[in-house]
């Protein structure tokens, strides 16, 4: 799998430095793109996204077939809730408070849901603080976007909002 990280690196697991996971920031993260931009916006103006947690953070996850999502816990570096978008094929995601690995990229917990393409997951509560998630080994290629909000007083000191977003406000209905 491909992972792009827009906006900021976040080190997922521990360092060959011995660093724990956590957001870093470096120069050569590209900022989001347009196109990741015009997601958000309409993701907010259709009252998708709250107005109150714009996602300042991206990660493209391109799957060819038999990647998987290992199952985990999203890390509280990042606001409740996330936003992931399907594109390309369809999956399933499994939740779970325990969620066994049978083989590569197989898994058993106890729910599982559809992930259509062009759906909007969003986890929050129990289902991102909780349960963990995963994804099985993909039988076909497919992308996924996931838009995140880093924790205040987790965004580093280099990091500058971009005014495009920020402060955007769905439409009155």
């Amino acid at each position: 799998m491909v992972t792009i990280q827009y906006d900021l690196y976040y080190n997922f697991a521990q360092d060959k430095e011995g660093n724990p996971p956590r957001i870093i920031c470096h120069d050569e993260v590209d900022p989001l793109p347009s196109f990741i931009k015009r997601i958000i916006k309409r993701l907010v103006t259709w009252h998708i996204l709250p107005a109150d947690c714009i996602p300042n953070s991206c990660i493209v996850n391109i799957y060819e077939v038999g990647d998987c999502i290992p199952p985990h816990i999203n890390h509280h570096d990042f606001a409740r809730p996330f936003f992931t978008v399907s594109f390309i094929n369809k999956c399933n995601i499994m939740f779970g408070t325990k969620i066994q690995i049978v083989g590569d990229g197989e898994f058993q917990g106890s729910e599982e849901i559809p992930f259509p393409v062009g759906s909007v997951l969003i986890l929050k509560g129990n289902s991102v603080d909780a349960a963990k998630h995963c994804i099985h080994g993909v039988s076909y290629p497919r992308v996924s976007i996931t838009l995140r909000r880093m924790n205040e007083d987790k965004v580093p000191f280099q990091f500058r909002p971009d005014p495009e977003i920020e402060n955007l406000r769905p439409f009155e209905l």
